[in-house]
């Protein structure tokens, strides 16, 4: 209903990181194809992950595919084209968890909860939410990336005004978070691509 209509194979995911299908991974982008959700600055959106079905009892991601979350917004007026997204959500590898951001979402049956931020403009917003699976990112190409996108209109906002970033733009096929061995360097050496988290966390 508020996510932008994406490809028919949901299990496929994006390796060319100068795709279009980087921005929502949608077959229509088209605003007007899509209904938009009503969010307060502030408060929290619980986004979900299904490997082949919308129930809490699919496995979201195989287990196998290992590695980070990202969360992006952009105003809906760009459709997410040229420089328009910021970063609002990051999780990678927790080392006292030994769990990957893949591993949480598995484990509360597809979810993830993020907190939109306040210091940000009202208005009407892409969410384009990422999980990038690592398994094969040994190799340049390998990692695979999975985006969707949800239309939100952000209420009780004030003013802000984050350092945007293109999509495709944002990541290389070199990055260390992107091209990357899983099954050698270990999670705690891991740097998750992209820009850095707007808001920067309170020091």
């Amino acid at each position: 209903m508020f996510i932008r209509p994406y490809i028919p194979a949901k299990t496929q995911p994006v390796r060319d990181l100068t795709s279009p299908l980087l921005v929502c991974r949608a077959t229509q982008m088209s605003p007007s194809a899509t209904k938009i959700l009503p969010v307060v600055a502030g408060s929290q959106l619980t986004v979900e992950w299904h490997h082949y079905n919308d129930q809490d009892s699919d496995n979201v991601i195989s287990p196998s595919h290992r590695g980070p979350c990202l969360v992006y917004m952009a105003p809906l007026e760009s459709n997410g084209q040229g420089y328009s997204w910021f970063k609002i959500y990051e999780q990678g590898y927790d080392a006292t968890k030994n769990m990957w951001c893949t591993d949480v979402v598995r484990e509360a049956h597809g979810k993830l909860t993020v907190t939109i931020p306040t210091e940000i403009n009202n208005g009407d917003y892409l969410l384009r939410t990422e999980i990038i699976a690592l398994h094969n990112a040994k190799v340049v190409g390998g990692a695979q990336l999975f985006p969707n996108c949800v239309q939100i209109t952000v209420t009780g906002a004030t003013f802000g005004s984050p350092e945007l970033h293109p999509i495709p733009g944002i990541y290389n096929s070199t990055d260390p978070g992107i091209l990357f061995n899983i099954y050698k360097e270990g999670g705690a050496t891991y740097e998750i691509p992209g820009p850095p988290v707007y808001p920067p966390p309170a020091q």
